[in-house]
């Protein structure tokens, strides 16, 4: 993809499109792509996704969510701002206070929260997509490896217990050979269902091994 003419500050454009959210009014990533877009940056998802990871690093509790408003948000951001900017010109508050209150009127409980993603330890886990070719693998998983496959995934995946001692994990990733390097080691206790073509790729990958010991 060509650089636009303001490629260097793209974090920045990143940050100033995300404060602008709310938990009422996120920006989907197709968004995103377009704001940066009319700012002379260009982006692919993946890049954003590392983006919105320095942000995390620096305390920017940037959200996701689906429903009724679906997209991405910096958790208690617009509302946090009104208020505690209203509270600042009445009473004469310390800026640095009202700083303080923003941050505590974050929403700690999400699972997208700064402290779920540094427990995250695999590079391929991505956060979720509102994109409809964006689509989440599912993985069938045995309970004896529960353990295991929620420290790899963790608050990244959505758990759905199933019958017969198994659950299922979806989740969003980038399908590297450090994936499928994590899939293979897991055997036949966590077997890729869906997306088909996440399948084939798969299998695809695996042929490509099997022929080297031919």
């Amino acid at each position: 993809m060509a650089k636009g003419i303001n490629q260097k500050g793209k974090i920045l454009y990143l940050e100033k499109i995300l404060r602008e959210t709310s938990e009422t009014h996120p920006c989907t990533m197709q968004e995103i792509i377009g704001r940066l877009q009319e700012n002379g940056v260009s982006a692919e998802r993946k890049s954003i996704y590392d983006d919105m990871e320095v942000l995390r690093s620096f305390g920017m509790d940037i959200k996701f969510k689906r429903g009724k408003y679906t997209g991405y948000y910096v958790a208690g951001e617009a509302v946090a701002e009104s208020v505690n900017t209203s509270t600042t010109e009445m009473n004469g508050a310390n800026p640095e206070d009202s700083a303080k209150n923003r941050a505590g009127a974050e929403n700690e409980g999400s699972a997208f929260s700064n402290e779920a993603h540094k427990k995250a330890k695999n590079s391929w886990l991505l956060p979720p997509s509102d994109s409809e070719e964006d689509k989440p693998v599912k993985l069938l998983c045995r309970n004896k490896k529960k353990k295991e496959v929620m420290a790899a995934l963790g608050n990244y995946a959505q758990y759905k217990e199933k019958e017969e001692d198994t659950f299922v994990a979806a989740v969003q990733v980038d399908e590297t050979s450090e994936f499928y390097g994590w899939l293979t080691g897991m055997g036949k206790d966590v077997i890729l269902m869906k997306p088909k073509k996440s399948v084939q790729a798969y299998r695809d990958y695996l042929k490509g091994i099997l022929k080297e010991y031919k």
